[in-house]
C-alpha cells in the first residue's frame, strides 16, 4: 500500500500541525480529560492547585535531567503544606504561565544541579503559605482562632473539638484569602517527606 493512500486528504501543513501538537502533549505530559469530565480545582497560589477530589497538583518549574529534582522540589512544597504525598500529582509549569504571572517561577533553568539550592526557600514558603491559608479558612468556618487548628496529611483539625475539614473542602475559601506576609518554616529535622538536608 502506498503512503500517498495513507495520507490522502491530509496536506503537509495539517499533518505538521497535528503531529507537533501530539508530540508536545506527550512530551509535556498533558492530561486531556474525557468529554463531560470536569474537575473542580482551586489554585491556592502559583505552585499549588487543590482539586475537589483531594488531589493536590504541585507545579515543577525546572527540567528533570535525571537528578531527581522533579521529585525532591515538589516534596519541599508538600512537606511545608502538610500534604498527603499519596494525593500529590506533579505537573510542569509552562513558560507561558511564567510570563503571564510576572515570572513567578523564576528563571526556570536547571543548571549545575542547583535546583534545590536555588529554589528551596521559595518552594518551602509556597507550601507554608498555602498551609496557613487553609488553616485560616477552616478557622473562619468554625469561628475559632487559627492557633487552635493544625494541618496534617491534607486535613485541618480543630484541636479542642476534633472537628476536621479536608483541603479539598477548604481550597475555594482559602484561595480568596490574603496570603500571610510572613510564615514560619519547619525545622528540617521535622520534615516528613523531604530527604534533602540543607
Amino acid at each position: 500500500m502506498s503512503t500517498s493512500h495513507l495520507t490522502a486528504g491530509v496536506d503537509r501543513r495539517g499533518f505538521l500541525k497535528v503531529s507537533s501538537t501530539a508530540a508536545a502533549a506527550l512530551s509535556l505530559g498533558f492530561f486531556l480529560p474525557e468529554k463531560g469530565m470536569a474537575a473542580t480545582a482551586e489554585r491556592v497560589n502559583a505552585w499549588i492547585e487543590i482539586q475537589a477530589d483531594e488531589t493536590i497538583i504541585i507545579r515543577y518549574a525546572r527540567t528533570e535531567m535525571g537528578q531527581g529534582s522533579r521529585t525532591s522540589a515538589p516534596m519541599l512544597v508538600a512537606d511545608e503544606l502538610e500534604a498527603d504525598w499519596k494525593r500529590v500529582r506533579v505537573e510542569y509549569a509552562t513558560a507561558h504561565e511564567n510570563l503571564r504571572q510576572k515570572r513567578v517561577y523564576g528563571d526556570m533553568a536547571a543548571v549545575g544541579s542547583r535546583t534545590i539550592r536555588n529554589s528551596q526557600e521559595y518552594l518551602r514558603k509556597a507550601g507554608a503559605t498555602a498551609r496557613e491559608m487553609l488553616i485560616a479558612a477552616a478557622a473562619q468556618q468554625w469561628g475559632v482562632p487559627a492557633s487552635e487548628c493544625v494541618a496534617a496529611l491534607g486535613v485541618v483539625t480543630h484541636t479542642p473539638s476534633k472537628r476536621k475539614l479536608s483541603y479539598g473542602k477548604l481550597a475555594a475559601e482559602a484561595a480568596k484569602l490574603e496570603p500571610p506576609k510572613e510564615v514560619k518554616l519547619k525545622d528540617p529535622k521535622d520534615w516528613k517527606l523531604s530527604l534533602i538536608h540543607i
